[in-house]
């Protein structure tokens, strides 16, 4: 499986942006320096708003959320009679696997305040993502070269090797470290070690409109001690996928497979990378796992967050084989159908003075 620098259209992009070096590190420096840059231009900035405001006047970007059907249809009639004709797609467009579009409006010129436009999907299941979403679209113009399928560029569920990059560069930028890690390293200080409620202190201070989830992410990625943040949930494993999505007609039809429990996403950080500390994404989750137990609570169940301490050699494939012999602490804690999770050395504890 090819890493995300080794993918064609990522060097693509690099080469495009005049980088040298290893092409995911050279992006992310790139949109770091344009940050610096123009933080530098307006003095300093006190919150990740002010952030986003000088980073959409510098991008010639606005961005409209759509809460309901009411607001989609105010924003694509007020740009139709204006005579931007794209944004009259946006109704079929934003099908259930689509979070926002972006749009270059070829009516205006280069200068103007609105030159591109982001539209936000907050409708339904997809309101949570809303800060996400803001910065994976600011992440597609701060590295935008002409090869960019523009005027019309749908952020869907779905992710290619660009896609996966802006959400690095989204978790990154939209976490603005100069201005996220004091808060982090404060909560951290305070309990030594990552925790749910370390995660919900550090987004009530930092951005409350950024979904529990990503301030997760966001979190586990600069601690410094070994950490795997899983979502599970009931999914086909990665062949079942194939079979069930293939359109070829079976002469002896075969049973539909079974959903089981599995990972869907699985982030190590760099410090769990470095140590080969990895679970693999569609790898079922042990039965006696506090994770399977926290699947099966009912609402308002005492088990509905739990911790344990277990042992990664109980995660085995279908061939037999097992994870490392490891000892590790498991937090869990149900979010609708899906279950988040910390998975951290057992002996790990945040230490840095």
């Amino acid at each position: 499986m090819k890493t995300l620098n080794q993918e064609p259209e990522i060097i693509a992009m690099a080469n495009a942006l005049r980088l040298v070096g290893d092409p995911v590190e050279s992006i992310l420096e790139f949109c770091r320096n344009k940050i610096a840059k123009w933080i530098k231009e307006y003095g300093s900035i006190r919150t990740i708003g002010d952030l986003e405001r000088i980073v959409c006047e510098k991008l010639n970007l606005v961005i409209h959320e759509v809460w309901n059907d009411d607001d989609l249809d105010k924003l694509v009639k007020n740009y139709v009679e204006e005579g931007d004709f794209v944004f009259d797609h946006l109704k079929k467009d934003f099908d259930e696997k689509t979070f926002a579009t972006l749009i270059r409006r070829k009516s205006l010129s280069q200068k103007s305040a609105d030159r591109y436009v982001a539209i936000i999907d907050c409708r339904g299941n997809k309101g949570p993502r809303k800060f996400f979403s803001r910065w994976h679209e600011i992440a597609h113009l701060l590295t935008l070269y002409k090869q960019m399928e523009l005027p019309l560029h749908r952020s869907t569920i779905e992710k290619d090797p660009t896609e996966k990059l802006m959400d690095i560069i989204a978790g990154e930028i939209g976490f603005y470290d100069p201005m996220f890690e004091p808060v982090l390293t404060t909560e951290l200080k305070a309990n030594g070690q990552l925790t749910f409620a370390v995660v919900e202190n550090v987004r009530a201070q930092f951005c409350p409109d950024a979904s529990s989830h990503a301030t997760l992410n966001a979190c586990a990625a600069r601690v410094e001690i070994p950490v795997v943040v899983l979502e599970i949930g009931m999914i086909l494993k990665k062949t079942e996928m194939r079979r069930v999505q293939s359109k070829q007609i079976e002469l002896i039809p075969s049973k539909p497979p079974t959903p089981r429990l599995r990972v869907i996403t699985s982030m190590p950080n760099a410090a769990a990378r470095n140590i080969s500390m990895q679970i693999p994404k569609y790898m079922r989750v042990p039965n006696i796992s506090v994770l399977a137990k926290t699947f099966k609570a009912e609402t308002d169940s005492d088990l509905m967050s739990a911790e344990a301490n277990e042992n990664l050699a109980w995660w085995t494939a279908s061939d037999g084989s097992s994870l490392p012999n490891t000892q590790v602490r498991v937090q869990a804690i149900k979010v609708g159908d899906h279950v988040l999770a910390i998975v951290s050395l057992a002996s790990s504890r945040w230490n840095r003075n």
